[in-house]
């Protein structure tokens, strides 16, 4: 991995001269804007030119690609999204944001597990600036804790995990625990939803598209070691999988909060992954190959995906951001006539990410379905009710997928204006939509060239008696990317042959049926809350909505309200308790912050002895 020290290294530069020229806010945004999108494609370069040369392509590869495109992508949209949304702090802004790529780079080149442990505090602690760069907005600062709080957690655990003797099962229960903190798996993943809506637009593309996928990362590097436990990795991982996608996009549907809903599919997202990683080791578990080659094909796949997917969602809602100052999905409607590019970009991006056919975000839970198929074909009975769980589950998880999107693309762009900030929009610069609509193309190359990368990968790994499977596989996927591009630009066509004829025969408009309303407006139309409202209230066991009612009252009322708020569930029935305990608990020993300094010595000199004598008696 010393390929990818040059791009490290020049971001480390980059954030260097940013912070060096912080009081100078466009010299500080050119120095880190030129190194973020040059340490990019450095990367990438040397990517490419070390898989051409034959070299191995290895999981360190495969994460550091996500990094080193999103770098590129965030650094183009923060260059208009920091104008007017504090570009007087430039210089920390793209100081913390060139550490944060720098260090994820490292993350993926560590060799040794200190220098692991070292990438992973720095990208914890620049990234957690990020997230406080609203510092005046209390939320900020809440959600900072927050992520402050897991960072440190997961660091206790990874300590543990990787400085003490263990045995496989415990290492892999510390990686889950200490990587599962940055992955969002249930009870573990609070910082998720606090931290991306406070973050910048960029950064939550960066975090989400990038960061939580390490924790994936670090599960398979350092929790995975011995091939003796493969029966035991798949079960809990597809387990995990199982319970984390459903209850992900439960709580995304119900957002109404833009990025927090795109934050909750992040971690349904995750549990679609761990899903894909559980299959692929039980298929190795139980000798089905079909099921271990496509259940990591499928998961590799689906990692790029939503990468390249979920950071285009993340940079189009910053746009909307900008453009109307608010992520009140409720306080929006219309933007598609106001920002056609950002609207359409959003919609693109979000059919893929649902999976749907024929997008490209199709193709890797395609594979996933197809190795759940293959754990059918066995007479393992566990095993099979494992596949059909899976396979019902993610069907569900797809389409409430669709839901939570429908959700926020007829809030969001559909309808009129449901507000000032909604009608006074505009389109937002090219140069912020081109980098969303680059990732969507990326995500169509990716389909096309990952079943030559897959099978180019998977011959220089396995004997020759795995081409047998792996080489339908290849084909299988060529398959459906052919379909999928043709039925796309089908599509397309048919668009383009819809408006010129509507061109030629010219348009008319005129009123629909209005139910006697002669001037229908936006009071009358779905909010994003009301469209959400059926699927909240049947999952109001889960959800647990809070509510406040201010009913009608007289033939012609003149004043209702309904408001609706979804408190995070991990932290409302389980942190919440342990957040209570710890403050009082700082609360009984704030008293030794103010003691006497013999006091202290006294501590000092106890401490000192005790050590001494541990060291006389153990016979160091």
């Amino acid at each position: 991995m010393n390929t990818l020290l040059f791009p490290a290294l020049l971001l480390c530069a980059g954030a260097v001269a940013a912070w060096g020229s912080r009081s100078k806010p466009r010299l500080a945004t050119l120095c880190g804007a030129a190194t973020a999108c040059g340490g990019g494609a450095a990367g990438l370069t040397m990517l490419i030119i070390a898989f051409c040369a034959g070299n191995n392509f290895s999981i360190h590869e495969l994460f550091a690609i996500p990094v080193l495109i999103l770098t590129i992508a965030a650094a183009i949209h923060s260059i208009g999204y920091l104008d007017g949304h504090g570009s007087e702090r430039s210089g920390s802004y793209w100081f913390l944001l060139n550490l944060t790529a720098s260090s994820m780079i490292f993350v993926v080149m560590a060799e040794s597990r200190l220098g692991f442990l070292f990438s992973w505090e720095i990208m914890g602690a620049a990234s957690s600036g990020l997230v406080l760069f609203d510092r005046h907005n209390r939320r900020s600062s809440y959600a900072t804790w927050i992520y402050m709080m897991a960072c440190h957690a997961g660091a206790a655990l990874l300590i543990l995990l990787f400085f003490f003797p263990h045995t496989p099962v415990w290492v892999f229960i510390l990686a889950l625990a200490g990587f599962g903190l940055k992955i969002g798996l249930p009870l573990l993943h609070v910082w998720l939803p606090e931290a991306h809506p406070a973050a910048p637009a960029p950064v939550s593309a960066l975090m989400s598209g990038a960061m939580i996928e390490l924790g994936i990362f670090g599960v398979l590097c350092f929790g995975t070691v011995s091939q003796n436990h493969f029966m035991l990795y798949g079960w809990v991982l597809a387990v995990a999988g199982i319970i984390t996608a459903p209850l992900g996009i439960i709580f995304a549907i119900a957002q109404s909060n833009l990025k927090k809903l795109l934050a909750y599919s992040s971690i349904e997202n995750m549990g679609i992954l761990c899903c894909a990683a559980g299959l692929g080791f039980l298929g190795a578990a139980y000798d089905i190959p079909e099921m271990m080659f496509c259940g990591f094909a499928g998961g590799a796949l689906h990692l790029l995906n939503h990468a390249l997917l979920k950071g285009g969602l993340f940079l189009a809602a910053g746009s909307v951001y900008k453009a109307t100052g608010t992520l009140d999905m409720d306080e929006m409607g219309g933007l598609l006539q106001k920002m056609p590019f950002t609207g359409t970009a959003f919609i693109l991006h979000a059919f893929s990410l649902c999976g749907l056919p024929p997008f490209a975000g199709f193709a890797g839970e395609f594979l996933i379905y197809m190795a759940a198929f293959a754990g059918l074909s066995t007479l393992n009975t566990p095993l099979t009710a494992l596949a059909v769980t899976v396979l019902v589950l993610l069907a569900l998880t797809g389409g409430l997928a669709a839901a939570a999107f429908a959700k926020a693309i007829g809030g969001v762009f559909c309808g009129a204006p449901r507000s000032a900030k909604a009608a006074d929009a505009a389109e937002v610069p090219f140069f912020m939509n081109m980098p969303i609509m680059l990732l969507w193309v990326l995500s169509w190359l990716l389909l096309f060239g990952f079943p030559f990368l897959f099978f180019s990968v998977c011959s220089v790994k396995f004997p020759d008696s795995c081409l047998d499977i792996i080489i339908p596989l290849c084909i299988n996927l060529a398959i459906v990317a052919l379909i999928s591009f043709a039925l796309t630009v089908l599509a397309g066509l048919l668009l383009i042959v819809r408006r010129l004829l509507i061109a030629r025969a010219g348009e008319r408009i005129s009123l629909t049926w209005d139910c006697g309303y002669a001037a229908p407006d936006a009071k009358m139309e779905y909010t994003a809350t009301s469209f959400s409202q059926n699927p909240t209230d049947f999952f109001r066991s889960i959800l647990r909505p809070l509510r406040r009612i201010s009913k009608p009252c007289g033939i012609f009322p003149n004043h209702a309200e309904f408001e609706e708020e979804i408190p995070d569930g991990g932290i409302r029935s389980f942190w919440q308790y342990i957040f209570n305990a710890a403050g009082k608990l700082a609360d009984r020993i704030h008293v030794l912050q103010s003691g006497y300094l013999h006091f202290y010595l006294l501590v000092m000199v106890l401490t000192i002895a005790g050590m001494l004598l541990c060291a006389v008696l153990g016979g160091n």
